[in-house]
Protein backbone atom coordinates (compact mmCIF):
# COMPACT_ATOMS: atom_id res chain seq x y z
CA UNK A 1 0.00 0.00 0.00
CA UNK A 2 2.85 2.35 1.18
CA UNK A 3 4.98 1.81 -2.17
CA UNK A 4 1.56 2.68 -4.22
CA UNK A 5 0.51 5.42 -2.66
CA UNK A 6 4.41 6.92 -2.82
CA UNK A 7 4.76 5.88 -6.14
CA UNK A 8 1.71 8.27 -7.00
CA UNK A 9 2.68 10.96 -5.16
CA UNK A 10 5.96 10.77 -6.56
CA UNK A 11 4.54 10.80 -10.13
CA UNK A 12 2.20 13.57 -9.61
CA UNK A 13 4.34 15.85 -7.93
CA UNK A 14 7.45 15.23 -10.54
CA UNK A 15 4.99 16.36 -13.34
CA UNK A 16 4.32 19.80 -11.66
CA UNK A 17 7.36 20.57 -10.59
CA UNK A 18 9.41 19.00 -13.32
CA UNK A 19 9.69 22.80 -14.79
CA UNK A 20 11.09 24.44 -11.79
CA UNK A 21 12.95 21.31 -10.78
CA UNK A 22 15.16 21.92 -14.33
CA UNK A 23 15.49 25.35 -14.26
CA UNK A 24 16.23 25.98 -10.44
CA UNK A 25 18.75 22.73 -10.79
CA UNK A 26 20.26 24.49 -13.81
CA UNK A 27 21.08 27.82 -12.21
CA UNK A 28 22.44 26.62 -9.33
CA UNK A 29 24.82 24.27 -11.05
CA UNK A 30 25.62 27.09 -13.12
CA UNK A 31 26.40 29.32 -10.28
CA UNK A 32 28.89 26.82 -8.37
CA UNK A 33 30.96 28.75 -10.96
CA UNK A 34 29.61 32.14 -11.06
CA UNK A 35 33.26 33.13 -10.29
CA UNK A 36 34.77 31.67 -13.50
CA UNK A 37 31.63 32.51 -15.23
CA UNK A 38 32.14 36.19 -14.32
CA UNK A 39 35.66 36.53 -15.61
CA UNK A 40 34.89 34.61 -18.51
CA UNK A 41 32.28 37.08 -19.55
CA UNK A 42 34.21 39.83 -18.20
CA UNK A 43 37.41 39.26 -19.04
CA UNK A 44 38.92 42.49 -16.93
CA UNK A 45 37.54 40.89 -13.75
CA UNK A 46 40.94 38.49 -13.77
CA UNK A 47 42.79 40.54 -11.95
CA UNK A 48 46.67 39.50 -10.23
CA UNK A 49 47.15 41.71 -7.57
CA UNK A 50 44.45 41.19 -4.68
CA UNK A 51 43.27 44.16 -3.39
CA UNK A 52 44.26 45.23 0.44
CA UNK A 53 41.55 46.12 3.26
CA UNK A 54 43.00 49.82 2.94
CA UNK A 55 42.33 49.78 -0.79
CA UNK A 56 38.59 48.25 -0.58
CA UNK A 57 38.00 50.69 2.37
CA UNK A 58 39.09 54.06 -0.05
CA UNK A 59 36.43 52.98 -2.48
CA UNK A 60 33.79 52.23 0.62
CA UNK A 61 34.26 55.62 1.61
CA UNK A 62 32.98 56.88 -1.66
CA UNK A 63 29.31 55.47 -1.29
CA UNK A 64 26.93 56.52 0.96
CA UNK A 65 24.15 53.52 0.76
CA UNK A 66 23.96 49.62 -0.32
CA UNK A 67 26.64 47.09 0.99
CA UNK A 68 30.12 45.90 0.00
CA UNK A 69 32.40 42.69 0.06
CA UNK A 70 36.22 42.67 0.71
CA UNK A 71 38.58 41.37 -1.71
CA UNK A 72 39.07 37.78 -1.40
CA UNK A 73 41.80 35.39 -3.21
CA UNK A 74 38.57 33.57 -4.83
CA UNK A 75 37.21 37.15 -5.61
CA UNK A 76 40.01 39.36 -6.20
CA UNK A 77 38.08 42.30 -6.41
CA UNK A 78 35.85 45.05 -4.51
CA UNK A 79 32.54 44.69 -4.73
CA UNK A 80 29.90 47.13 -3.80
CA UNK A 81 26.55 46.95 -4.42
CA UNK A 82 24.55 50.72 -4.42
CA UNK A 83 21.15 51.27 -3.55
CA UNK A 84 19.82 50.26 -7.28
CA UNK A 85 21.45 46.84 -7.39
CA UNK A 86 23.96 47.68 -9.53
CA UNK A 87 27.55 45.88 -8.29
CA UNK A 88 30.27 47.82 -8.84
CA UNK A 89 33.98 45.90 -9.57
CA UNK A 90 37.19 48.00 -8.59
CA UNK A 91 41.04 47.11 -8.90
CA UNK A 92 43.75 47.44 -6.28
CA UNK A 93 44.07 51.02 -7.45
CA UNK A 94 40.59 52.32 -6.38
CA UNK A 95 39.53 52.04 -10.41
CA UNK A 96 36.09 50.94 -11.43
CA UNK A 97 36.75 48.21 -13.83
CA UNK A 98 33.07 47.41 -14.38
CA UNK A 99 29.38 48.09 -13.46
CA UNK A 100 26.45 45.59 -13.60
CA UNK A 101 23.29 46.17 -13.51
CA UNK A 102 20.76 44.07 -11.95
CA UNK A 103 19.10 42.00 -14.16
CA UNK A 104 21.96 43.50 -17.01
CA UNK A 105 23.35 40.26 -18.00
CA UNK A 106 22.27 36.19 -17.97
CA UNK A 107 24.50 35.63 -14.93
CA UNK A 108 22.18 38.23 -12.94
CA UNK A 109 19.17 36.37 -14.32
CA UNK A 110 20.35 33.03 -12.98
CA UNK A 111 20.95 35.00 -9.64
CA UNK A 112 18.12 36.41 -9.25
CA UNK A 113 15.61 33.13 -10.62
CA UNK A 114 17.72 30.84 -8.25
CA UNK A 115 16.69 32.94 -5.10
CA UNK A 116 13.45 34.14 -5.27
CA UNK A 117 12.20 33.10 -8.88
CA UNK A 118 12.55 36.74 -9.81
CA UNK A 119 9.61 37.62 -7.81
CA UNK A 120 11.20 39.34 -5.15
CA UNK A 121 9.59 37.90 -1.55
CA UNK A 122 6.56 36.68 -3.16
CA UNK A 123 9.19 33.92 -4.98
CA UNK A 124 11.13 33.06 -2.14
CA UNK A 125 7.63 32.01 -0.63
CA UNK A 126 6.97 30.08 -3.81
CA UNK A 127 10.30 28.63 -3.56
CA UNK A 128 9.97 27.14 0.27
CA UNK A 129 7.07 25.77 -0.59
CA UNK A 130 8.38 24.12 -3.91
CA UNK A 131 11.32 23.07 -2.06
CA UNK A 132 8.93 21.12 0.56
CA UNK A 133 7.22 19.42 -1.97
CA UNK A 134 10.49 18.38 -3.47
CA UNK A 135 11.36 16.34 -0.73
CA UNK A 136 8.46 15.02 -0.48
CA UNK A 137 9.12 13.99 -4.07
CA UNK A 138 12.23 12.55 -3.67
CA UNK A 139 11.73 10.90 -0.76
CA UNK A 140 8.51 9.09 -2.26
CA UNK A 141 10.26 8.14 -4.85
CA UNK A 142 13.02 6.35 -2.67
CA UNK A 143 10.08 4.44 -0.79
CA UNK A 144 8.98 3.70 -4.75
CA UNK A 145 11.85 1.93 -5.78
CA UNK A 146 13.01 -0.07 -2.52
CA UNK A 147 13.48 -3.51 -3.40
CA UNK A 148 12.10 -6.24 -1.97
CA UNK A 149 14.82 -8.29 -2.81
CA UNK A 150 18.66 -6.95 -3.11
CA UNK A 151 21.04 -7.92 -6.39
CA UNK A 152 23.40 -6.56 -8.29
CA UNK A 153 20.83 -5.97 -10.73
CA UNK A 154 18.55 -3.31 -8.61
CA UNK A 155 20.34 -0.74 -10.24
CA UNK A 156 21.33 -1.84 -14.08
CA UNK A 157 20.70 0.15 -17.11
CA UNK A 158 20.58 -1.04 -20.18
CA UNK A 159 21.60 1.51 -22.68
CA UNK A 160 19.20 1.73 -25.61
CA UNK A 161 19.04 4.30 -28.48
CA UNK A 162 16.44 6.70 -27.94
CA UNK A 163 14.52 5.36 -31.47
CA UNK A 164 14.47 1.93 -30.32
CA UNK A 165 11.65 0.21 -28.87
CA UNK A 166 13.94 -0.59 -25.69
CA UNK A 167 14.57 3.04 -24.81
CA UNK A 168 11.56 3.26 -22.79
CA UNK A 169 13.00 0.47 -20.54
CA UNK A 170 16.40 2.56 -20.66
CA UNK A 171 14.67 5.99 -19.29
CA UNK A 172 13.33 4.18 -16.88
CA UNK A 173 16.34 2.51 -15.12
CA UNK A 174 18.18 5.82 -15.68
CA UNK A 175 15.91 7.74 -13.77
CA UNK A 176 16.15 5.11 -11.17
CA UNK A 177 19.37 4.64 -11.31
CA UNK A 178 20.85 7.56 -10.90
CA UNK A 179 18.29 8.95 -8.58
CA UNK A 180 19.26 6.49 -5.95
CA UNK A 181 23.05 6.65 -6.48
CA UNK A 182 23.10 10.49 -6.17
CA UNK A 183 20.36 10.87 -3.06
CA UNK A 184 22.36 11.81 -0.23
CA UNK A 185 23.53 14.98 -2.10
CA UNK A 186 20.20 15.81 -4.02
CA UNK A 187 18.51 15.12 -0.38
CA UNK A 188 21.63 17.50 1.23
CA UNK A 189 21.12 20.69 -1.22
CA UNK A 190 16.83 20.55 -1.40
CA UNK A 191 17.46 20.22 2.34
CA UNK A 192 19.59 23.54 2.47
CA UNK A 193 18.02 25.16 -0.24
CA UNK A 194 14.90 24.81 1.60
CA UNK A 195 15.88 26.16 5.01
CA UNK A 196 17.56 28.97 3.50
CA UNK A 197 14.03 30.41 2.19
CA UNK A 198 12.66 29.84 6.02
CA UNK A 199 16.29 30.95 7.23
CA UNK A 200 14.40 32.49 10.29
CA UNK A 201 12.39 30.46 11.64
CA UNK A 202 15.12 27.76 10.88
CA UNK A 203 17.31 30.10 12.90
CA UNK A 204 14.96 30.68 15.55
CA UNK A 205 13.88 26.78 15.94
CA UNK A 206 17.79 25.56 16.08
CA UNK A 207 18.63 27.98 19.02
CA UNK A 208 15.41 26.61 20.69
CA UNK A 209 16.60 22.81 20.66
CA UNK A 210 20.39 23.70 21.17
CA UNK A 211 20.45 26.98 23.32
CA UNK A 212 23.55 26.20 25.06
CA UNK A 213 26.48 28.94 24.49
CA UNK A 214 30.19 28.95 24.91
CA UNK A 215 30.30 31.35 28.31
CA UNK A 216 33.89 33.34 27.54
CA UNK A 217 35.30 36.72 28.85
CA UNK A 218 33.64 39.12 26.57
CA UNK A 219 36.64 42.28 25.32
CA UNK A 220 35.33 45.56 27.01
CA UNK A 221 35.45 47.76 23.85
CA UNK A 222 37.76 50.39 23.59
CA UNK A 223 37.30 53.95 23.34
CA UNK A 224 37.91 54.99 20.46
CA UNK A 225 36.90 57.13 16.92
CA UNK A 226 36.27 55.70 13.68
CA UNK A 227 34.83 58.31 11.26
CA UNK A 228 35.37 56.38 8.22
CA UNK A 229 36.63 52.52 7.21
CA UNK A 230 39.99 52.56 7.22
CA UNK A 231 39.79 53.77 10.97
CA UNK A 232 36.81 51.61 11.40
CA UNK A 233 39.15 48.82 9.83
CA UNK A 234 42.17 49.61 11.85
CA UNK A 235 39.99 49.37 14.95
CA UNK A 236 38.46 46.05 13.76
CA UNK A 237 42.16 44.77 13.32
CA UNK A 238 42.92 45.75 17.22
CA UNK A 239 39.75 44.63 18.67
CA UNK A 240 39.28 41.03 17.01
CA UNK A 241 42.64 40.18 15.52
CA UNK A 242 41.74 36.81 14.85
CA UNK A 243 39.01 38.01 12.65
CA UNK A 244 38.57 38.90 8.72
CA UNK A 245 36.53 41.99 7.86
CA UNK A 246 34.17 40.39 4.73
CA UNK A 247 31.40 42.72 4.40
CA UNK A 248 30.13 45.83 5.23
CA UNK A 249 26.86 47.61 5.14
CA UNK A 250 27.61 51.30 3.28
CA UNK A 251 24.77 52.90 4.47
CA UNK A 252 24.11 53.71 8.57
CA UNK A 253 21.58 52.49 10.23
CA UNK A 254 18.30 54.10 11.48
CA UNK A 255 19.97 55.49 14.79
CA UNK A 256 22.76 56.45 12.50
CA UNK A 257 25.40 53.60 12.98
CA UNK A 258 27.49 51.79 10.71
CA UNK A 259 27.94 47.87 10.86
CA UNK A 260 30.25 45.56 9.13
CA UNK A 261 30.66 41.05 9.68
CA UNK A 262 33.67 39.52 10.32
CA UNK A 263 34.70 35.78 9.74
CA UNK A 264 36.77 33.79 12.55
CA UNK A 265 39.42 31.54 10.67
CA UNK A 266 37.29 28.79 11.90
CA UNK A 267 34.30 29.75 10.37
CA UNK A 268 32.28 28.23 7.59
CA UNK A 269 30.22 31.01 6.50
CA UNK A 270 31.91 33.00 3.72
CA UNK A 271 30.78 35.98 5.10
CA UNK A 272 31.26 35.35 8.46
CA UNK A 273 28.05 36.04 11.20
CA UNK A 274 30.51 38.32 13.86
CA UNK A 275 29.62 41.93 13.96
CA UNK A 276 30.88 45.03 15.08
CA UNK A 277 28.84 48.12 15.25
CA UNK A 278 29.90 51.83 15.04
CA UNK A 279 28.21 54.82 16.60
CA UNK A 280 27.68 58.05 14.43
CA UNK A 281 30.08 59.27 16.31
CA UNK A 282 32.64 56.85 15.45
CA UNK A 283 32.60 54.78 19.16
CA UNK A 284 32.64 51.37 18.66
CA UNK A 285 29.42 50.54 19.77
CA UNK A 286 28.79 46.97 19.87
CA UNK A 287 30.82 43.46 19.40
CA UNK A 288 28.54 40.47 18.77
CA UNK A 289 30.78 37.34 18.31
CA UNK A 290 29.44 34.43 17.07
CA UNK A 291 31.36 32.46 18.89
CA UNK A 292 29.24 33.37 21.95
CA UNK A 293 26.22 32.70 19.99
CA UNK A 294 23.83 29.72 20.78
CA UNK A 295 24.99 26.13 19.37
CA UNK A 296 22.26 26.15 17.15
CA UNK A 297 22.75 29.57 16.19
CA UNK A 298 25.73 28.45 14.77
CA UNK A 299 24.61 25.57 13.49
CA UNK A 300 22.43 27.11 11.27
CA UNK A 301 25.25 29.35 9.72
CA UNK A 302 26.57 26.35 7.99
CA UNK A 303 23.35 25.89 5.68
CA UNK A 304 24.30 28.20 3.73
CA UNK A 305 27.82 27.70 3.13
CA UNK A 306 27.05 23.56 2.85
CA UNK A 307 24.74 24.74 0.06
CA UNK A 308 27.04 26.89 -2.09
CA UNK A 309 29.65 24.09 -1.46
CA UNK A 310 32.05 26.54 0.11
CA UNK A 311 33.14 23.86 3.07
CA UNK A 312 34.08 20.31 2.29
CA UNK A 313 36.73 20.54 -0.07
CA UNK A 314 37.04 19.20 -3.41
CA UNK A 315 35.01 15.86 -2.76
CA UNK A 316 31.87 17.70 -1.54
CA UNK A 317 32.26 20.29 -4.36
CA UNK A 318 32.01 17.22 -7.08
CA UNK A 319 29.20 15.81 -5.14
CA UNK A 320 27.04 18.98 -5.19
CA UNK A 321 27.80 18.88 -8.76
CA UNK A 322 26.93 15.56 -9.56
CA UNK A 323 23.58 16.03 -7.39
CA UNK A 324 22.82 19.40 -9.19
CA UNK A 325 23.46 17.46 -12.84
CA UNK A 326 21.04 14.43 -11.40
CA UNK A 327 18.37 16.57 -10.18
CA UNK A 328 18.80 18.54 -13.79
CA UNK A 329 18.40 14.98 -15.65
CA UNK A 330 15.48 13.38 -13.26
CA UNK A 331 12.31 15.46 -14.39
CA UNK A 332 13.97 15.41 -17.62
CA UNK A 333 13.96 11.05 -17.68
CA UNK A 334 10.51 11.01 -15.63
CA UNK A 335 8.27 13.46 -18.27
CA UNK A 336 10.32 11.46 -20.97
CA UNK A 337 9.14 7.97 -19.98
CA UNK A 338 5.50 9.48 -18.96
CA UNK A 339 5.33 10.77 -22.29
CA UNK A 340 6.94 7.96 -23.92
CA UNK A 341 3.78 5.33 -22.17
CA UNK A 342 1.25 7.50 -24.00
CA UNK A 343 0.62 9.91 -20.79
CA UNK A 344 -1.10 7.15 -18.80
Amino acid sequence: MWRHWCGRVHKWLGLGLSLWIVLVSLTGTLLLYKTELLQLTYPQLQLSQLPTQADAAKVFNRFDAGYAFLPREDKPWIEVVDAGGTTHYFDAHGDEILARPMLGDWISWAVEFHHHLLLEELGKNLMGIMGLLSLVLVVAGLVRWWPRNWSRRVLAVRWRSPGSRQFQATLWQFHRSAGVVAFIPILVLLLTGTAIMYASAVNSSLATLLPHAVQSTKPALPAVRALNWQQRMAVAKRYWPAQEPRLVYLAPQTDGSFRMRLKHMHEWHPNGRSYLTFAENGSLQTADDVRRRSVGYQVAQMIYPVHIAYVGGLWWFLLALAGGVVLLALPVTGVWFWLKRGGR
